[in-house]
């Protein structure tokens, strides 16, 4: 398996302590990098610190644009970036509601386009 080194790097990875987040910041760590773990979830977060001490985490809801700003100023320089945040709904086609769809969907796509 190829190995990568990332030592001296600081990495940022949001959404940082769900499944494929949390295996991107175990990733990084394990390669030598100083990672910066964003997420919602403080709990997430706190417990996947307990796995990896040296882990910086980072609790911020990046839909609040002003405070993920200065977060994102206060950590200084970064050398990478992982965005890996996103939505999901969590049921079928014929079980999701306009409610979800509303607020997982459609402000989504408008979002993205503005």
């Amino acid at each position: 398996m190829t190995s990568f080194c990332f030592k001296g790097q600081r990495v940022l990875v949001t959404g940082g302590s769900g499944g494929l987040g949390s295996s991107i910041v175990r990733k990084f760590y394990e390669a030598g990098a100083t990672v910066f773990a964003l997420d919602w979830d403080k709990k997430s977060l706190l417990d996947l610190q307990k796995e990896l001490p040296e882990l910086k985490i980072v609790e911020a809801d990046l839909t609040k644009w002003s405070e993920v700003r200065a977060i994102v100023e206060e950590l200084g320089p970064l050398d990478h970036l992982v965005n890996n945040a996103g939505t999901a709904i969590i049921s079928t086609s014929l079980t999701t509601t306009e409610e979800e769809l509303d607020k997982y969907c459609f402000e989504q796509i408008i979002s993205i386009r503005s």
